[in-house]
């Protein structure tokens, strides 16, 4: 309640203003009803009865309601007569006159005066009826049309619907409605070939639409790869003996082989290319491409060999001395990258490559009990007629998924690579869902198989919790790249502001002209009026309160083209468990020991991370307290030993070597590399001089690339016979 004057006054000129206007219009509109209805009335009577029965029937009344009346009054009786013509059937027009007295005793007369009657009650009935029911005609038109006066006109932008049965009911029209949905709202026919994009904070609801559109496929038939963090999807759609695993952590995980999978040079660099990322920031990339052509160049060898194993191959990568090494890669360009004058630069390739592929040694031990080995390359190129088609779950838990990172990052590499090497055909349909896609290492050939995946049949299915993690893990450009290859999108609820912002500028804009109207009054009446106009303007289609304020399960969808926004609640649904998220593999079990022990030297002096630190940047957030507990222990041992003799030192060759290996840095690159790990086989007598310290030049001068190796290929990995 508001006792301020200037609120009185203002409120009471408008609505005088509004209350003036309304009676001015509504004595307009009654004007004119009232003449329509007068008109209808005379219509009917007109339609209903002759002149000659209208005329004598009103004569009848005029008698019987004023004449008589009067002539009591006065005393006396009307002797006059009135002259009246009546005509005959034939035609025939007879004039008679009668009194008054003598028309209120005529039968015909009374009749004609009982037909006037019951004809003009009828007609005043439809007079009335056709007076409200033009009042209300004329109240509908003048208030809709005012009303769509105020409506903002749509100039073009998107419109947003609240129901996906308008959304449902459009596309059935235009003939593009395919069967599969989101919850209830139908997709384009043929778009999931343009990929899904599903953003949202934790726990707002995207496994619902997940589950959902899963349990559609499974009906169809069709193949699915699943990247299932957290085990979250094989209790539900897992069925054992036909589905497969891909988790070394599981002891369902099928027994996936490296060289069934890799049979050609483009495909182990595929490989290597997603289980060796790349580094990130401004660190020389020389690195990283030499371990990977080691990777490349040790796994083909391989492939010759009968008795070939992963374990075989980790222990030629990580534990074998660089000379039996250079000698298993004699006659590849590799080779070079191990050479006995350059074993600085080996030793600190190995241990990148050693980073990385340690995640491979919990395959180690899945080849056993005689069962058949699995590649993916065999299951892209089989297809079940019947459409009971096996799947595959690449999965990992929280406990694990660190160590798991770049193997299940190189099994998904795989599967996109051989999806876009099979023949094109775009009624086949192999799927791909990436639920928390940024926890995987980048995948360089993601934007590629989103853009060219449609040909061959794939579908992509991308959920993120937010757009910066993908930003973090692919880098601005291509992670806007890889979003916007992703047509089908549906938001969730973003609470961060400027996340919530991004939303609704994905969500898009509705450009429309905006009703706008001013009052004016005044103490003179012709101050009183209202003006109104309608302004061009672009707004958002929801604001990025809206987006933050969306409940659990709760979202936008917007498919591609013309079609409107949808705002959903999605209705969760309980799904009956199947399987076992996880059944537990004691991969200790099967771990080679020299590979072990080699990993334990690099933990306890804390080579890798060191090396890796200084080239990635990204080592030091993953180190433990034990790798630095490792690493005092290593500088305690350099400093002990750089004061005592050599004779009376009790430090181990191991232990020298691990003490000045770790590198200087100097503008981001490395200055000083690890010196050469002595071979025992090559170990001097114990009368033999201490060998020469490493001069001061050496060490301190940076390190260039050409003066480490020169290649004669590009192709580290290729065979020179």
């Amino acid at each position: 309640m508001s006792l301020n004057a200037r609120d009185f006054t203002q409120d009471g000129q408008v609505m005088k203003y509004m209350i003036g206007m309304f009676v001015q219009i509504m004595n307009i509109a009654s004007y004119w009803v009232v003449l329509f209805s007068v008109l209808i009335f005379f219509s009917w009577m007109l339609l209903r009865l002759t002149l000659q029965e209208f005329i004598h029937g009103s004569a009848y009344w005029l008698i019987k309601w004023f004449i008589m009346p009067l002539s009591k009054l006065s005393g006396g009786t009307s002797k006059n007569g009135w002259t009246f013509h009546f005509e005959r059937p034939n035609g025939e027009v007879v004039a008679f006159k009668h009194t008054a007295l003598q028309v209120m005793n005529d039968p015909y007369f009374v009749l004609m005066g009982q037909h006037v009657k019951d004809t003009a009650f009828y007609g005043w009935g439809i007079a009335a009826f056709s007076f409200v029911a033009a009042i209300m005609a004329i109240t509908w038109f003048l208030g809709n049309k005012g009303a769509k006066q105020r409506e903002s006109e749509l100039t073009g932008g998107r419109i947003l619907a609240t129901s996906p049965a308008v959304v449902n009911r459009l596309l059935r029209k235009a003939g593009v409605m395919s069967p599969l949905s989101i919850c209830g709202l139908h997709i384009l026919k043929d778009s999931e070939m343009q990929n899904f994009g599903l953003h949202g904070t934790v726990g707002s609801g995207k496994s619902t639409a997940l589950n959902d559109l899963l349990r559609q496929l499974r009906e169809r038939g069709d193949r699915v790869i699943v990247y299932d963090k957290g085990n979250n999807f094989i209790p539900t759609f897992y069925r054992q003996d036909k589905d497969l695993i891909l988790n070394p952590f599981d002891a369902r995980c099928a027994p996936w082989d490296l060289w069934e999978e890799c049979r050609t040079v483009g495909e182990f660099e595929n490989f290597a290319t997603s289980l060796l990322p790349d580094s990130s920031g401004s660190s020389d990339p020389f690195w990283v491409l030499s371990a990977r052509s080691l990777f490349v160049a040790t796994a083909r060898r391989m492939a010759r060999e009968k008795n070939r194993s992963i374990g075989e191959l980790l222990k030629k990568l990580m534990s074998i001395s660089l000379a039996d090494l250079r000698q298993f890669l004699e006659g590849t360009d590799a080779a070079n990258l191990v050479d006995g004058s350059i074993e600085k630069t080996a030793m600190t390739i190995r241990t990148i490559l050693t980073t990385y592929v340690r995640s491979l040694r919990y395959l180690q031990g899945l080849d056993q009990g005689g069962r058949r080995p699995f590649n993916i390359r065999d299951w892209l190129h089989t297809e079940d007629a019947s459409g009971d088609n096996p799947w595959i779950f690449i999965s990992s838990d929280g406990q694990n998924h660190n160590a798991l990172k770049p193997l299940l990052s190189a099994w998904l590499y795989m599967t996109m690579s051989g999806i876009l090497g099979l023949k094109a055909d775009r009624n086949r349909r192999i799927w791909i869902f990436l639920d928390e896609l940024p926890s995987l290492h980048k995948l360089p050939i993601l934007p590629d198989f989103c853009a060219e995946g449609r040909k061959f049949g794939g579908c992509t299915v991308a959920g993120l919790q937010n757009f910066p993690q993908l930003e973090e893990t692919y880098g601005t450009n291509a992670a806007k790249s890889i979003w916007d290859l992703l047509n089908t999108r549906v938001f969730y609820r973003a609470p961060n502001g400027s996340i919530a912002d991004w939303v609704q500028k994905e969500i898009g804009e509705q450009r429309h002209k905006k009703f706008k109207d001013q009052y004016s009054y005044g103490i003179d009446i012709i101050r009183d009026g209202v003006q109104f106009s309608k302004d061009e303007v672009n707004e958002f289609l929801v604001s990025y309160s809206d987006v933050q304020s969306l409940n659990d399960l709760e979202c936008y969808i917007t498919l591609p083209g013309e079609w409107p926004v949808v705002r959903m609640k999605l209705t969760w649904r309980a799904y009956r468990e199947i399987a076992e998220g996880r059944i537990p593999r004691d991969v200790e079990d099967v771990f080679d020991p020299d590979i072990e022990a080699t990993l334990a030297g690099e933990t306890s002096d804390n080579q890798a991370g060191q090396i890796v630190g200084k080239l990635f940047g990204d080592a030091a957030a993953a180190a433990t307290a034990a790798d630095e507990q490792g690493a005092d222990s290593a500088e305690a041992a350099a400093g002990t030993q750089s004061a005592a003799a050599p004779a009376e030192s009790a430090t181990t060759p191991a232990e020298t070597a691990s003490a000045q290996s770790a590198p200087d840095e100097k503008g981001g690159r490395v200055t000083a590399l690890p010196p050469p790990v002595a071979d025992p086989t090559r170990a001097p007598a114990a009368d033999s001089p201490a060998p020469a310290p490493v001069s001061e030049r050496e060490t301190e001068r940076p390190l260039q690339v050409m003066d480490v190796v020169k290649h004669k290929h590009a192709d580290f990995g290729l065979d020179r016979n």
